[in-house]
């Protein structure tokens, strides 16, 4: 279908399971309804177990030519799992990640503290999610940050980023909506690639 000068592709193949991780209380809900519905929620309740969620959209083909002159857009459904991040529910999780093409590890800026098991939770995802699947470290509730303290905190998110080795990061808030949009761009572009390419190695087995 083509809808002023671009072609729109959509197929089983486009469909995305993208996974949100971190402990309870880092805004995980609040991104995620933020990605849905481009409003805040204050009001959100504590996640019990997982919620899932649809995001229909679409993005320019990441694989198309460079030099193309009409880069088409690919329609996109994606699945997003919102895990509880109480540690109750922490059993749950390896299953929810198997087949989840794109991750987002999330704490919470304005405590440090939400950092103190978020190896495991990384852990639990390298484990189950198929191998490279990409995730992106996630520092939530800039709003909270004052102005002269967000240094600091961009300097030990890029710390938590270089130890764990996770090359992409993004200091992100749910209530101003500060690079939520280019966050979940990346994330959907990333899963998107990652995807095909996994799609053509299972075939190929």
């Amino acid at each position: 279908m083509a809808t002023s000068g671009r072609t729109y592709r959509h197929s089983p193949q486009n469909v995305l399971k993208i996974a949100i991780l971190g402990e309870g209380g880092v805004g995980k809900t609040t991104l995620t309804k933020r990605i849905i519905t481009g409003i805040f929620d204050a009001k959100t309740r504590m996640t019990i177990g997982v919620d899932f969620h649809l995001l229909k959209t679409s993005i320019f083909d990441p694989l198309a030519p460079e030099d193309a002159d009409d880069v088409p857009q690919i329609d996109i459904q994606a699945q997003i799992w919102d895990f509880a991040g109480e540690s109750r529910f922490r059993f749950m999780l390896p299953r929810y990640c198997k087949g989840a093409v794109g991750g987002a590890l999330c704490y919470d800026l304005s405590r440090y503290s939400t950092t103190k098991y978020i190896d495991e939770w990384y852990q639990i995802w390298k484990d189950n999610a198929p191998e490279n699947s990409p995730i992106i470290l996630v520092g939530t509730k800039a709003d909270l940050i004052a102005e002269n303290d967000m240094d600091e905190a961009q300097q030990n998110l890029e710390k938590l980023a270089h130890r764990l080795n996770i090359p992409d990061w993004y200091i992100i808030s749910a209530k101003n909506g500060r690079n939520v949009h280019i966050l979940t761009n990346d994330l959907l572009i990333k899963a998107y690639i990652f995807n095909q390419n996994w799609i053509k190695s299972q075939k190929k087995q």
